[in-house]
């Protein structure tokens, strides 16, 4: 049982790694999405089976941060060149980012509202995984909010994430699970976070450098987002 209890926690980061790298911090008013993706947002925040919180800072420009979270494909393909590990493989486009982490789990980050620093996204998720099939779907809402850090001279960020099984014996077993579950997601997110940091920090300090790990067609996008 531990070891699909350790894979749901790093199941949970699917959605992360894009909310960590997406938004859109220049919009100048808050944008609506479709209904049922807000009203399915809705009903897990207001009904979660586990919550998470964690504060981050980030250690660049809000020029910097502002483009990376732009593209979130590009960020992917980023994670790739860095071979970071999970190998995620993100496709699709702002509003709706497909993810896959090679161990069995993938999931649709659907965007249903974003702000001047906010973005919130509701993420249908599945584990594809013989040995749990009462946890093979979920849906979890990824709320990330951000301003500028006087004390650092970087980003100071929040992600609120919300989780909710596809079943009701799910949620008994979510619920079983919380606080070992919390642990795992804990520590995937952290170490995700030091790794996308690691990109970030290069990008701020030597972007011509990072761009030689892309193939051509990734460095010319790389070019057009972070050049000058």
């Amino acid at each position: 049982m531990h070891g699909w209890r350790v894979r749901l926690g790093a199941g949970l980061l699917l959605a992360v790694l894009g909310l960590s790298l997406i938004g859109r911090s220049n919009e100048v008013m808050a944008r609506q999405m479709p209904p049922d993706r807000q009203a399915r947002a809705r009903e897990v925040v207001e009904r979660p089976d586990v919550t998470y919180t964690t504060r981050i800072i980030w250690d660049c420009s809000a020029r910097t941060f502002e483009r990376a979270v732009e593209d979130p494909v590009l960020m992917g393909a980023l994670w790739q060149a860095y071979g970071f590990a999970p190998a995620y493989r993100i496709s699709g486009a702002r509003d709706s980012l497909h993810v896959v982490d090679p161990t069995g789990l993938l999931g649709d980050a659907l965007l249903y509202e974003r702000g001047v620093n906010n973005v919130r996204y509701v993420v249908l998720g599945k584990l594809d995984h013989w040995v749990v099939p009462v946890l093979n779907t979920g849906t979890a809402v990824f709320d990330l909010s951000w301003h500028p850090s006087a004390a650092t001279n970087g980003l100071s960020a929040q992600l609120d994430v919300y989780v909710r099984a596809g079943s009701g014996i799910g949620s008994v077993v979510l619920r079983l699970v919380r606080p070992l579950l919390a642990r795992h997601v804990d520590n995937r997110i952290s170490l995700n976070l030091l790794d996308v940091q690691t990109i970030m920090s290069a990008v701020e300090r030597d972007p011509d450098r990072v761009a030689q790990r892309l193939e051509d067609g990734w460095r010319t996008r790389f070019e057009a987002v972070f050049g000058e």
